[in-house]
Formats: structure tokens, sequence, C-alpha cells
């Protein structure tokens, strides 16, 4: 074994591992609640949308040029390391490898299960214990295909990245052209709502985006295995943006058209819209894309977390180091990291499963109290990047003022408003989450304090040689 991983994704892999990252479930099920929140207003869900992807589109704009500038074997940790700091940017990748990555794993096993079960008409779909097995099963078989052929997940990400764009811009272009024909379109800018909606209308719609959103950053822990990632990266990053705001935004507009707003705002709606246009039978294959998406986005995600301890042992941090940063020769992967993410991994799918709910992407903890992981860690997923951009608007001297000031600056804006959203829509929860999250930092901490022991010590070979040591520095 070694500890080096190759380079051997080109920039057509990279972009699709962005878009592959981003686009999973969530635009299917979540423009339902963008129409419901908007009462079914074409123009505030279209701004929505635009405004959870300008503040996704700033953040990974000033990853690109830090990808750019600074290329290292490990993407967001290295950066976080020399703008940071060391300690600073230990924790942030641990809360990626103990956390981030494994919710997204977790909940997307789910519900690919939920789907899977809805095709073949299984009953209690959501909480079955036949979907949990199954969702063990999607789980164990995206890792297998990581750690046993990494080009292989490369390939099933390019693939699958495609094939969940097709239902999406098939909706969108289709719809557009339909609604504008029929008059469907004509009428549904002319309705005004009747229902009373609590808060302001854009701001939980714009919340709701959030979910659908996330994921761009996985691309980062790619980085060292990018052909020319300098240009590469950065490339992937803007481009991938780029294309999913607008997949996105098409596909609005388009389900628009499909159906009246009215049924577009109530659950299922958007399937009723797909029925609408192409007849019951697609609502079938609709839910086959739908699945085909999860695994994309799932692939994705596992293919960054399993690569987040690797990342922390490279420097000689966290459990193991000397194990955990191996490199198997022939699969190209660092397998006992991957294992430990899968350990995570399965641990956050028990937390998902013993506390689910009707919402699938919400694990219920203590009552009626929503705890649900994927839904809360962009308060501290925001918070961890907040110090990154403003070192970039401190130190980049070298940069133009647009990417060393304005960039970073609406970036540091966006992770503001993120923030406050959550902690606004559901604070107790948010408490919840934080106790959680300080017991997982503080193991992570314990392994930190370990390693700068054993460090320490491994410079004296005997105690007399750290007795001399002692009485120097005192």
């Amino acid at each position: 074994m070694n500890q080096n991983l190759e380079k051997k994704y080109g920039l057509i892999t990279a972009i699709c591992l962005v878009v592959g990252a981003v686009i999973g479930s969530g635009i299917f099920f979540l423009n339902e609640t963008v129409f419901a929140a908007t009462g079914g207003r074409l123009y505030l869900a279209v701004i929505a949308w635009l405004i959870g992807g300008a503040i996704m589109f700033c953040m990974m704009y000033v990853w690109g040029q830090l990808a750019r500038n600074k290329e290292g074997m490990n993407g967001l940790m290295d950066f976080s390391d020399q703008l940071v700091g060391r300690t600073y940017s230990y924790f942030l990748t641990w809360f990626l490898g103990t956390i981030l990555y494994p919710s997204f794993v977790a909940v997307l096993a789910w519900v690919t299960a939920r789907f899977t079960a809805t095709l073949l008409g299984w009953s209690q779909p959501n909480t079955s214990g036949p979907v949990w097995m199954l969702a063990g099963v999607y789980l164990i078989g995206i890792y297998t295909m990581n750690v046993i052929s990494p080009k292989l997940a490369g390939h099933f990400q390019v693939s699958t990245t495609f094939i969940k764009v097709i239902p999406l811009l098939l909706m969108g272009f289709v719809g557009i052209i339909a609604g504008l024909m029929n008059g469907t379109t004509a009428e549904n800018l002319t309705y005004i709502t009747t229902a009373q909606i609590s808060g302001n209308p854009l701001y939980v719609a714009v919340l709701a985006t959030v979910f659908a959103y996330a994921g761009a950053e996985e691309v980062l822990m790619m980085n060292s295995e990018i052909k020319n990632s300098k240009k590469n990266l950065p490339r992937a990053i803007i481009i991938g943006s780029i294309i999913i705001i607008a997949i996105y935004v098409i596909y609005t507009i388009g389900v628009f058209g499909s159906t009246y707003a009215t049924t577009l705002s109530s659950p299922g709606g958007i399937r009723l819209g797909f029925e609408n246009l192409f007849g019951p039978t697609f609502g079938s294959i609709l839910i086959v894309f739908i699945i085909i998406s999860c695994l994309g986005a799932m692939n994705s995600a596992m293919m960054a977390g399993s690569r987040a301890f690797y990342s922390i042992a490279l420097r000689n941090m966290g459990p193991r180091p000397d194990f955990v940063r191996t490199v198997d020769a022939k699969t190209d992967m660092p397998p006992t990291s991957a294992a430990i993410s899968l350990i995570f991994c399965g641990t956050m799918m028990f937390i998902v499963f013993a506390n689910a709910q009707d919402v699938g992407y919400h694990a219920r903890w203590f009552g009626d109290v929503s705890v649900g992981v994927t839904s809360l860690t962009p308060i501290t997923l925001m918070s961890f990047y907040i110090p990154i951009f403003i070192s970039v608007m401190l130190k980049e001297k070298t940069w133009n003022p647009f990417n060393r000031f304005v960039m970073p600056a609406l970036s540091i804006a966006g992770a503001g408003l993120l923030i406050y959203m959550v902690f606004d829509t559901n604070f107790l929860g948010a408490m919840y989450y934080l106790a959680g999250f300080a017991v997982i930092m503080a193991v992570g901490g314990i392994f930190l304090v370990w390693n700068k022991v054993a460090q320490r010590n491994s410079q004296f070979e005997t105690t007399e040689d750290y007795s001399e040591f002692v009485k120097e520095i005192n």
C-alpha cells in the first residue's frame, strides 16, 4: 500500500461530480413546498430558486478560485489549513466525515428505498422493515462499488448525472411549450391564492431550496484525483453550478405549465403534472428516474465521505493515522478511511430510521421537535465557512478586488442568512442538534490531543531524553 491517490478523473467527470452531488431527490419534491410557500406564484418560486442558487454559486466561486491558486491534496481541508489553521481544518474535516456526508448518504439511502417501495407497491413504504433492509442494501452496494472500483464509481456518477437530468429538462421544455399552447401558464399567472401563508412567502421558499442545492462542495474532496485540477476543478465548479441553477429554473417554469397552480401546491402535485403531459405510465417512469437520481447523489456523498478521514490522516491526525492514510495499490482507494465512513453512515442511517416520521428527510428525536440532521447542518457548515471567507479577504492580496472582496463578502452574507433562517424556523431543534454536534466535536478533540501527545513522545527515545527536554524548556 502507498499513501498517494492517482489523477484519474477528467473535466467531464468533475462537472458531473458537482451536478450529481447537488441534483438528487430534492428538486422532485421540494418544488411542491416552494409552490405552496409562494401560494402558486411563479415569479416568487423562480426568485426563490435564484436566491438559493446565488448563495451556492458565490461560495462555489470562491472555492474555485482557491482551487486555481492553491492546488492541494485534499481540497477544502488544505484551503482551510492554509487560510485559518491546522486545528481549524482538522475540526472542519472531522465534521464533514462524521456528520455532514454520512447524513447525506443516510437520508439518500432511505429516500431511495422509499421510492423503490412505492414503485413496487409495498405497504408502509416510509418505515417498514423491508424498507430499512433495502436502504442498507443500497448503502452497502454504493460503498462496495467505491472501495472495489473507484473508477467505476466515477463512471456511475457520469451516467447517473446524465440520466437524472433527462426528466428535469424534458419536463422543463415540454411543460413550457405545452403550458403556452394550452393556456395553462397564462391562467396560472392570473391565479391569486386565498391560502393563509405563515411567515414571509419568499423567505420560506428560499429555505426550502437549501436542501436541493446542498452537496456541491463534495467535489473539493476529490481535488487530488482530478487531472490538471488547477484548471479543471475551477471550471467544473463554475460550469456545474450554472448548469444546476439553469436546470432548476427551467424545470420550475415547465412544471408551472403542466397543471393548475392549486394542484402544484398540493402533495403529489408535481407527479400529476408529469402525468398530464406524458400520461399515467410516466408516473412510474418518473419514480425510476428519481431512484437513479438519488443513487447518483448518494454515490457522490460516499465518494467524498470515504476520503475525509484519509485527508485527516495525511496530517498524522485522527484515529490511527498510520493505518487510515494507506491507499490500496490495486484499487487506488484508502480502504480504512472508507470503512470508518461506512460506520458513520450506518450509524446516521439508524438514527434517521429510528426516528422517522412522515417527512422522509426529518428525524424526530424529542416528541414533536424536528431534529432533522440534514436540515440543521447549515448552522455548523456555514459557521465553518465564514472564517475561511474572511481569511480570503485578509490574506489573498494578489487576487483582484472582485475575487478577493466581493464574492467572499456575498458568501458571508449568504451563509449568515442561512444560519438565521434555520434558527428562526426551528430554534429548539437547532439547540438539540448543536448539543449532539458538541459531543462529536469533543470526541474529535480527544483524538487531536492524543495525536499531539503521541507526536511529542515519538521525539524522545528514552525517558531521560524527555526529562532533559523538560529541563530545557523550563
